[in-house]
């Protein structure tokens, strides 16, 4: 029995001290690694599957493992899914069919997108389906208290999401303030940041949200369109000179 207790006492520490002073520099690094080893409690598949069946239960800290873990998803593609995300932020503009046709399957490899979970809670809600509507607001929620442990806003701290709008969504849709002045920067170790302004009449301030980890696939796009544009632009000739290609009809 005592040894049962310390053991809860144990799990309560270490899950509080996640939730308090989680590290983008350490911990989002430590927490991919596990992500991809089958034997440990934060194994991607393992943490996906639980989540989509009953992912409204989940501790914080278990939503920043299957968070850190989706990053590391052969699926991920931030950027890509941008126009996507949000369409599912105004689903109540669309018809629930239209909704349901496409995101059940997307969260079965999204799970912790926000936008779709919003736009899923908001479908139901509109049908009048409450069980359903309150299963998928629960989980909106807590995927954004979950992203509220993770830093404090300030540049030296930034909140980790997942998505380069998910700080849009936070401040619209879970706090219900306006946004104002949009930037972006780096944090003191050098990684990207989002920087959005949080309007509030008394108090508006900057909000930091690392997405460093979103630029990955991004940035090699963007590398192979350079490629492609030199590629297009010059040739090397026979003695491997890198001469400007002639234009068709000169």
């Amino acid at each position: 029995m005592r040894k049962t207790i310390l053991l809860l006492i144990m799990a309560f520490v270490s899950n509080l001290i996640l939730g308090q002073n989680f590290e983008y520099q350490t911990d989002f690094k430590r927490l991919v690694v596990q992500s991809q080893d089958s034997l440990s409690d934060n194994y991607y598949e393992k943490l996906r599957a639980e989540f989509v069946k009953n992912g409204e239960n989940f501790t914080k800290d278990k939503v920043i493992a299957l968070m850190s873990g989706q990053t590391a998803s052969k699926f991920y593609d931030a950027y890509g899914m941008i126009d996507m995300e949000r369409a599912y932020q105004v689903a109540d503009k669309y018809s629930s069919d239209t909704i349901h046709k496409y995101v059940h399957r997307l969260l079965e490899i999204h799970p912790v997108n926000l936008s779709m979970n919003y736009g899923l809670w908001k479908t139901y809600e509109k049908d009048g389906e409450t069980t359903n509507a309150e299963k998928y607001k629960k989980r909106f929620n807590l995927i954004c208290e979950s992203i509220l442990t993770t830093g404090n806003g300030t540049n030296e701290k930034p909140y980790f999401v997942i998505s380069p709008i998910d700080g849009q969504v936070l401040i619209r849709l879970y706090y219900k303030k306006e946004i104002g002045m949009m930037g972006s920067g780096r944090d003191p170790n050098g990684n990207f940041v989002d920087i959005l302004e949080m309007v509030d009449e008394k108090d508006s301030k900057s909000l930091n949200f690392v997405i460093d980890h979103a630029m990955g696939l991004f940035r090699q796009q963007m590398r192979e369109v350079d490629e492609k544009e030199i590629e297009d632009k010059y040739e090397i000739d026979e003695n491997g000179k890198v001469i400007l290609k002639k234009k068709k009809g000169n």
